[in-house]
């Protein structure tokens, strides 16, 4: 994931979208079949389909981890930065934390 956008709920949901990609590959690693006669006879050919995606599949998983853990530092910073502004302005930022937050525990859990 990129840290070119400095929103952190902006990156929260590009994070959450490329776990889900992730989880697709995982599913498709769990279902993948060869149909008789498809397979090539030596079965290291079909193996090698597995590894290379159990492979694609544990370093996008070791990068959505570091990426969250970036991002958890960011939303802190997020959250705790202070702006004098009208009370409704407030209660519009405090709702998008309690948003941010929860999709932050969401993804954590996700991803554990």
């Amino acid at each position: 994931m990129s840290t070119s956008s400095s929103d952190p709920p902006i990156r929260l949901q590009g994070l959450s979208e490329s776990v889900k990609q992730s989880f697709n590959l995982i599913n498709r690693l769990a279902k993948i079949t060869f149909q008789p006669g498809s397979a090539p006879i030596d079965q290291s050919d079909s193996n090698s389909v597995r590894e290379e995606l159990s492979s694609e599949i544990q370093a996008r998983l070791n990068q959505h981890e570091e990426d969250l853990e970036l991002l958890k530092l960011d939303i802190e910073d997020f959250s705790t930065g202070t702006i004098s502004t009208p009370r409704r302005r407030n209660s519009e930022r405090d709702r998008e934390r309690a948003r941010t937050a929860a999709q932050v525990a969401r993804l954590s859990e996700d991803l554990k």
